[in-house]
């Protein structure tokens, strides 16, 4: 057991792993205080960090602890991965934990819809089982654990479950990937808002907290404290760190238009005071991400179709007229032209004919990486279109998005990390592209890009841990739309490093004595 002194008290901190530098750092520095974000890049140990705070507010709070309980929000998927893999890994010895993770199939109200009666009986039995064990919580002596998907805690049987645990225990919230909670008027946000009113401790964990808009802070940081960047009105930071003009629709309809931010260095100074910021420089041992960009050409009958769409809503495709829609957004069809479908506005796909020079390209990167890949796709179709074109060419591959369902997801992200024979991985970056350890990847390809900024940082990082090895991250960029989705999410990301990253973080080390 290695000793490491908490601040003036010298506490004994029996970690199941040795931290590193910026870890030990946060736990001797602030690991009491009621309100942290930890704006730490993707794969920098931010579960391991609010494991080993939980414990210790747990066991060194006098006789009953600070805390006797832990409530977890997090992306789908990555809720169950806190209990299931991360608290196992992390929690001290010597800390009883008593685990419960919110399943819909199972605790849900309408888990048991379409099931036979066989199968009916047995969800019921797991369903009962599973609101018995949540009311253990009022005796139990161990550090209770629940976990939430963010996606379903607006659900009245959600609702319901939360309350009781937050009746029965002192919590610590954690919010992970508190960027869900950027929209300040959603019902999501404002769920989240009053559930931290009733906790002392509370904690925000992104790497990508304004990847997007600097405006998303004001809802993240008032999930740590009322107020906490100097307003209590979204309405009045949005006027002191933005700035609109009025403009018309051609209908002749007014709207604020957002010409930029302003007061940056100011809003820098105000996260300031809870946050800690760790970049991938920051981290000894974090591997390198090698950028590199694969031109994808279009075939001659993308092209022709290509030519239409950017002229015209109808199109000719062999014998068959087709509508796109007069409301389609053009850029999503020259997208899909580029990947060699169109969806028309009956939501029926139609293969372009004659070869597909993007999937030609995966074929090649797949054949030629030493090891296995992580592939991210934008359109479900992508995703079909990828798995035969692989499949057919050997190899094994697993997926990871929405049409996979949840109990099949973490068994194909163990094959993909445990399974030798098993090549790729193939998702949608909204299902897998977060808070999921796929490292023993070696390559991560950017099939076909989302506007989604910050799920693509993350995604991009799924491949990377500490120590571990260099990762290609590798773009396909046909012209036209992939080329401008690009340029875009840079953008945003440049934004997001003014105030947030690396903006920040010379920030805090100038405040260093």
């Amino acid at each position: 057991m290695t000793e490491y002194p908490y601040a003036a008290d010298l506490i004994v901190a029996p970690f199941r792993e040795p931290p590193f530098d910026h870890q030990i750092e946060e736990f001797e520095r602030h690991v009491g205080k009621e309100a942290r974000a930890l704006l730490w890049t993707m794969r920098t140990g931010k579960s391991k960090m609010t494991i080993d705070t939980a414990c210790q507010l747990f066991v060194n709070g006098g006789d009953l602890g600070k805390i006797d309980g832990v409530l977890v929000f997090a992306p789908n998927g990555v809720h169950a991965n806190w209990l299931e893999r991360e608290l196992p890994k992390h929690c001290w010895p010597g800390v009883e934990c008593e685990t419960i993770v919110w399943r819909s199939r199972v605790a849900g109200k309408k888990g048991g819809n379409r099931l036979s009666k066989a199968a009916a009986a047995k969800w019921a039995a797991e369903q009962e089982a599973w609101w018995e064990k949540l009311k253990t919580i009022r005796k139990s002596k161990k550090l209770f654990w629940m976990s939430v998907n963010t996606e379903s805690m607006t659900r009245d049987d959600v609702r319901r479950a939360v309350a009781r645990f937050l009746k029965w225990r002192w919590c610590l919230i954690v919010y992970d990937e508190s960027d869900d909670f950027g929209s300040p008027g959603s019902i999501r946000t404002k769920m989240a808002r009053a559930l931290s009113r009733r906790a002392i401790y509370k904690r925000d964990l992104t790497g990508t907290l304004l990847t997007g808009s600097p405006l998303a802070a004001w809802s993240q940081f008032e999930l740590l404290k009322e107020g906490a960047l100097g307003y209590t009105k979204f309405s009045d930071f949005d006027s002191r760190y933005a700035e609109y003009e009025l403009a018309s629709t051609r209908a002749g309809r007014q709207y604020r238009k957002l010409l930029g931010f302003r007061n940056q260095e100011e809003l820098r100074e105000r996260i300031a005071q809870y946050s800690s910021v760790v970049t991938r420089d920051d981290v000894k041992g974090m591997p390198a991400l090698f950028r590199s960009v694969r031109p994808i050409e279009l075939s001659p009958e993308q092209r022709e179709l290509y030519a239409q769409v950017h002229k015209s809503f109808l199109v000719q495709i062999e014998d068959e007229e087709v509508s796109l829609g007069e409301r389609m957004q053009r850029l999503t069809k020259l997208q899909q032209i580029c990947s060699g479908f169109v969806i028309d506005e009956q939501k029926r796909t139609h293969l372009i004919p004659g070869r597909n020079p993007r999937l030609e390209a995966i074929s090649e990167e797949v054949y030629l990486c030493p090891g296995k890949v992580i592939i991210w796709c934008q359109y479900q179709k992508d995703i079909d279109l990828v798995e035969a074109q692989l499949l057919q060419d050997g190899h094994r591959v697993v997926g990871y998005h929405g049409r996979v369902p949840d109990d099949v997801k973490p068994r194909n992200l163990t094959a993909f990390r445990d399974d030798k024979e098993v090549k790729a991985i193939i998702g949608h970056i909204q299902s897998g592209g977060r808070g999921l350890d796929m490292s023993v990847a070696y390559k991560v390809i950017n099939y076909s890009h989302t506007f989604k900024a910050r799920l693509r940082a993350q995604a991009e990082e799924r491949a990377t841990k500490i120590g571990g090895h260099n990762i290609e991250v590798l773009d396909f960029e046909a012209p036209g739309p992939d080329e401008y989705i690009r340029s875009k999410i840079l953008e945003r990301i440049d934004i997001a490093e003014a105030i947030a990253g690396t903006g920040l973080r010379d920030f805090l080390k100038s405040l260093e004595l």
